[in-house]
């Protein structure tokens, strides 16, 4: 065998045990407790998709153009709106609401008891012997409410 050849024998047995020395000092210094069995990592929950509607059934507030000088900007916000809630409910999997927003009375007052419905979160609530039930709306979707 010539040098070059035992050289490189040398430098690949010097390599392989640089790696196994490097390999066995790293369970040395971690910590271990000698009580039983290590905790289990912290796994954090994950995170719900938004909604738009959490905290009202009508976000973009297009009640607000009511009053614009260009007599369709209502309109023209209220269908931008029923498309980006439809859109977000299909990406999410859950039932699309309804275009129409209708005025019901809140959860609670006598007006709702007499009349059997109610708003509740922004949606139209029907009360049952033993609770209450989700209104769907005739066009399609669950239907939209305010009031309460």
């Amino acid at each position: 065998m010539d040098r070059i050849t035992i050289a490189r024998h040398v430098a690949l047995a010097l390599t392989a045990l640089c790696i196994l020395a490097c390999g066995q000092s790293v369970p040395a210094q971690s910590m271990r407790s000698a009580t039983g069995k290590s905790a289990s990592k912290y796994i954090p929950p994950t995170q719900q998709p938004y909604n738009s509607m959490a905290r009202d059934t009508t976000p973009f507030n297009c009640d607000q153009y009511r009053t614009h000088p260009h007599p369709g900007m209502a309109r023209y916000c209220q269908g931008i709106e029923n498309m980006t809630l439809r859109n977000e409910a299909h990406r999410q999997g859950r039932p699309a609401p309804s275009d129409s927003i209708i005025a019901l009375p809140g959860l609670g007052t006598a007006e709702a008891k007499q009349l059997g419905y109610a708003c509740v979160g922004g949606q139209a609530m029907k009360r049952l012997r033993n609770g209450w039930e989700q209104v769907s709306a005739a066009a399609g979707g669950w239907q939209r409410c305010q009031g309460g």
